[in-house]
């Protein structure tokens, strides 16, 4: 069956531990402070398994008002099993190079009472459709606990 082309949103949440630890500079946000229990985010956009997606738009959104140094570095492949070398708060460190898409660097656009947004815009193709994310925080960063965050792409689908 062939997918029609055209323009989707993909998105994914996780929720990051039940803690206020700050974070430094490049370190991983993710949901479990143990490296083996680390798992990216899936966004698929719809298209089937191998239908290529180019990557045009990504936002965050984090669901705790106070986001002051909300910056983050999205990093983008095209694999699942991606190996964290740390879990959350310790030093962003992956494999997977032959399967790193890119990266995208977002800041805080807009503070909101619930929650806070940023959002960049990219030129980024992944020939096999469904996108996997990690997040690095790019600024020292105290967190609220337990703050879900939530990743979406806008993608054309070829």
């Amino acid at each position: 069956m062939a997918v029609p082309k055209g323009h989707a949103v993909a998105s994914a949440s996780f929720t990051r531990p039940a803690d206020t630890t700050a974070y430094a500079a490049n370190d991983l946000v993710a949901n479990s402070t143990t490296a083996g229990s680390v798992v990216a985010m899936t966004l698929n956009a719809g298209s089937a398994a191998g239908i290529p997606t180019r990557i045009r738009r990504v936002r965050l959104y984090g669901d705790k008002a106070d986001a002051t140094n909300f910056n983050f570095r999205v990093h983008l492949f095209n694999v699942l099993a991606i190996t964290c070398a740390n879990g959350d708060n310790g030093a962003f460190s992956v494999n997977k190079a032959a399967n790193y898409l890119g990266q995208v660097d977002i800041t805080t656009g807009q503070l909101f009472t619930d929650g806070a947004m940023g959002s960049a815009t990219c030129d980024i193709l992944n020939p096999l459709g469904t996108t996997y994310a990690l997040l690095e925080a790019k600024a020292a960063y105290t967190p609220a606990s337990a703050m879900i965050f939530t990743l979406a792409l806008e993608v054309d689908q070829d």
